[in-house]
């Protein structure tokens, strides 16, 4: 499986991960999974930095990308890139597949504007305080991507070239 390959793209809530994974399905038609639903599926009345839900949702996130490369040979997702279990993760991919990792970077302030204005049907919702909390940690924990790309006021043209 070592010949499949996974672009992960990895920044704050409202980077622009999810418009970005879109674009190269529609631009380079390389599938964008939306990890989100699986996430969705599982959550209940839990805290987003509760230990058993986010060890489970990066279970549920490894699961669905291996499936999905069953019968694709490259895809894209998203993730904020935060905890250890998004290293686990991340490490076993690795193990079995190419992963390129693109970090997704944004000021605050867009950032904030996005994930206010964004379709909370495709997302997850947050209070504003849980959003400023996941980007402060995001980007302290400033994760070292083999790429990047400052998704501000760029356009599409802009952002495939």
């Amino acid at each position: 499986m070592k010949g499949k390959i996974i672009y992960l793209l990895i920044g704050q809530k409202g980077s622009g991960k999810s418009f970005i994974g879109t674009l190269m399905e529609k631009e380079f038609g390389i599938k964008f999974i939306r990890v989100e639903e699986w996430a969705k599926r599982i959550k209940k009345d839990r805290n987003v930095d509760n230990e058993a839900y986010l060890k489970q949702v990066f279970e549920e996130i490894e699961n669905g990308v291996r499936d999905s490369l069953n019968d694709k040979d490259i895809i894209v997702f998203e993730s904020t890139g935060l905890t250890e279990y998004f290293d686990i993760m991340l490490e076993s991919l690795r193990r079995d597949f190419k992963v390129t990792t693109i970090g997704v970077y944004a000021d605050r302030t867009t950032c904030s504007k996005r994930v206010k204005s964004r379709d909370q049907e495709i997302h997850i919702n947050f209070s504003d305080d849980q959003v400023l909390m996941i980007n402060e940690k995001v980007r302290e924990r400033n994760f070292e991507t083999d790429f990047s790309i400052i998704n501000e006021d760029k356009s599409e043209k802009e952002l495939i070239n």
